[in-house]
């Protein structure tokens, strides 16, 4: 957060994801291969964003440190997450992720923030 210039009291990350089992959230190997996400992930990537996406990762890796970039415990990198967005504790938006690359779309949560 502090990186992005956001406050970080307004972030939630579920670090050991307690609050994802209670919410439902899926875990495990069988959430992880969904090639139908993985082609349309590889098909709107050419070389040049393939580049950027490794620059970036590599910039993460030398300002935090490798073992900063995933959770502490390796069986939380199975786990599936979402985007919530509230205003209070009002819900604005709720969108669980299903497999891998089911991610909520960008548009979304900018016209719920609009």
């Amino acid at each position: 957060a502090a990186q992005l210039d956001i406050d970080p009291s307004l972030c939630f990350g579920d670090d050991g994801g307690a609050v994802g089992e209670s919410i439902g959230l899926e875990k495990g190997f069988k959430t992880m291969w969904n090639p139908p996400a993985v082609d349309n992930m590889m098909a709107r990537n050419d070389e040049q964003s393939l580049k950027a996406l490794g620059e970036a990762y590599k910039g993460a890796v030398d300002a935090i440190g490798f073992q900063n970039l995933a959770p502490k415990k390796i069986q939380d990198t199975l786990r599936q997450g979402g985007t919530f967005v509230f205003k209070g504790d009002r819900p604005l938006l709720d969108h669980v992720d299903a497999k891998v690359g089911d991610n909520c779309e960008i548009e979304d949560i900018l016209f719920v923030l609009n």
